[in-house]
Formats: C-alpha cells, sequence, structure tokens
C-alpha cells in the first residue's frame, strides 16, 4: 500500500527516481533538481566502448553506426549495456560515484519475478544502494493525484509499442493486461476491451475513473474514444509522458 513519500527517509543525500522506458530513460535526483532523460539507446564507436543516448544517435546519423536497445516492453533485454546506459546516466545527473541513497524504479505490471529481479540488479550495478520496484501503472496513478481509496480506478500506460492496463484496489495492483501494438491509435478498441474486464461493476459512490499516461497519451483521440467505449471519467495529467517518473518522485520525496 504505496502513499507519497513512502520511501522519504531524513539523512538521504541523493535517492533517485527512475523510469527505465524501451525508448527513453528518465530519471531525478535532488543534486540536479531536474529530470534527466536521454533516449535508451547505445552505440559502439571506432575507437572502442559505447556511446549512450544522443550521442548514439549522433553517431548513427554521421557514420552509420548500428544502434543497440537494451531495453525491451519496460523490461532488460541486455544486461551489460543497460548497466552501462544506467551508469552514464548517473554520471550525468550529478549524483556522486560513491553514494549509495536508494534508487526507486518503475517496473511494468505485467513483468515476471525473474524480469522484475533482472531490473534490480542492473539498477544495484549502476547505482550501488538499495533498490526498491514499484509498478508503473501505480506509480502514475499516485502522480495523477487520483483518488486511490474511493474511486474504481483502472490505469492505461501507454508507451512505446507497449500498453499496459492495470487494475487499482487499496493502492496496489490488483490486475493487469499488457497489450503490444505499435500504433497508438489503432490499439483503442483492445484497450477499452481490457479495461472493461478488468473493471468492475460501480460500487455507489464510487465513481469509475480511467487515468491515461505514457507518451502516447497525448494523442488527441485517445481520451475522448476510451471515455465514450468504457463509460469512465478520464483523467490525464499535464505531462503523460513524466506521469510514472513524477509519482516514483512523490515517493522518495512526498
Amino acid at each position: 500500500m504505496l502513499a507519497p513519500g513512502a520511501y522519504a527517509r531524513l539523512g538521504l543525500r541523493h535517492p533517485v527516481a527512475l523510469d527505465l522506458g524501451t525508448s527513453t530513460v528518465r530519471l531525478w535526483t535532488p543534486v540536479s533538481g531536474t529530470v534527466v532523460t536521454e533516449p535508451a539507446v547505445l552505440a559502439r564507436m571506432p575507437s572502442g566502448g559505447y556511446a549512450v543516448g544522443r550521442a548514439a544517435m549522433d553517431l548513427r546519423d554521421a557514420g552509420g553506426a548500428k544502434l543497440l536497445w537494451p531495453v525491451r516492453y519496460g523490461v532488460v533485454a541486455d544486461f551489460l549495456a543497460c548497466v552501462h546506459l544506467l551508469r552514464v546516466m548517473a554520471a550525468a545527473s550529478g549524483r556522486p560515484g560513491d553514494d549509495v541513497s536508494p534508487v526507486v524504479v518503475g517496473v511494468p505490471a505485467t513483468a515476471t519475478l525473474r524480469q522484475k529481479d533482472f531490473l534490480v540488479e542492473v539498477v544495484h550495478r549502476a547505482f550501488g544502494g538499495r533498490v526498491a520496484t514499484v509498478e508503473e501503472p501505480l506509480a502514475a496513478a499516485l502522480a495523477c493525484r487520483a483518488d486511490l481509496d474511493g474511486d474504481d480506478v483502472v490505469a492505461v500506460d501507454i508507451g512505446h509499442g507497449r500498453t499496459e492496463i492495470a487494475r487499482i484496489v487499496d493502492r496496489a495492483v490488483e490486475a493487469a493486461e499488457r497489450i503490444d501494438v505499435p500504433n497508438a491509435v489503432d490499439q483503442i478498441p483492445l484497450i477499452a476491451a481490457a479495461v472493461r474486464r478488468l473493471g468492475t461493476q460501480p460500487v455507489w459512490p464510487r465513481r469509475r475513473r480511467l487515468l491515461i499516461t505514457g507518451g502516447g497519451a497525448a494523442h488527441p483521440e485517445i481520451a475522448a474514444r476510451l471515455a465514450a467505449l468504457t463509460g469512465r471519467m478520464v483523467t490525464m495529467p499535464a505531462d503523460p509522458h513524466l506521469a510514472t517518473l513524477a509519482g516514483l518522485r512523490l515517493l522518495l520525496t512526498g
């Protein structure tokens, strides 16, 4: 059962909120005070080693370097490449290399236990210290400031080629489904069907609320169509692509 400030502790120097996505990695730490964002990609340099993020994209544009994407559908696909990516991100954030403050990282609600353990080990190798995982739809729901105790809440997180639909009960994910469709508009009927499966009959006076977050949520047709197809009130944050990170940050700061 999570709430803002659940991971806040006095004396922590530089805790990190981390959203490791298929296409983009975002992190926040008090050191920088801002969100550090990079494409979740690497490219091998002619001199050896790897360029990371935008530098990797520039290398590809300049000389046709092959890109390596170490995250697939929100989970780690290449262990060592992902560790290198996150170490570069940690350095770019200004976090001291010897810091062992905890990291709170988002994980897909449909990830297996093995995938979660794999992610925890990657993050621990890159940052050191304790690593806690929070399901991404729950983190995003916290950022939406929804009434997670009084409303009938279903959260939809539309990512890069992957969408998760999760029913939230007592501030925890009770059930979740994943849809893998690259086009955000074409998958609206599939999302609506999953919402209806996971949702329950309304219990008065609970409101039937649908939270929409993720990079694909900004498409102009999505909110209106899902509201019509599900009969739910739709809530979408001002920056839906930052909702997961915002929720993780709330857990660290309250």
